[in-house]
């Protein structure tokens, strides 16, 4: 199965319905069941202190539902794994080393990112 990784402004876009073309190709398959799109629990952490103090938890609760109602959507801990692999990565960012990280465990065919700086790593396919 094709597989996904979607940062936190992908997934925030996706909940708000303005992703560009691309990035809503892969969200759409992931809904249809024809691909698997990880949400790194970093990332859902992320959008859950902007919801908090934006408050928009009804995003948080969008989001959950989200999660749940499509059975390819899933979390992705941070974990040993995804740790082990930072060293192979020349991101300077925490949150940038876990996407990447994350993106390159499951074997993504792209991170779902609108961030620049990753998309200059070369590390992985990023999708936009």
């Amino acid at each position: 199965m094709i597989t996904y990784v979607s940062d936190a402004v992908a997934f925030l876009h996706y909940l708000l319905d303005e992703l560009p073309p691309d990035a809503d190709k892969v969200f759409r398959k992931a809904e249809r069941g024809a691909a698997i799109l990880y949400l790194p629990t970093i990332a859902a952490a992320e959008l859950y202190y902007l919801f908090e103090r934006k408050n928009w938890m009804k995003q948080w609760v969008k989001l959950r539902t989200e999660m749940i109602r499509h059975t390819y959507f899933r979390y992705h801990s941070f974990n040993e794994d995804v740790l082990n692999l930072f060293e192979e990565s020349k991101a300077k960012d925490i949150h940038d080393k876990i996407m990447v990280s994350t993106a390159k465990l499951v074997k993504a065919q792209a991170l779902v990112t609108k961030d620049k700086e990753l998309r200059k790593l070369d590390e992985v396919n990023v999708m936009w």
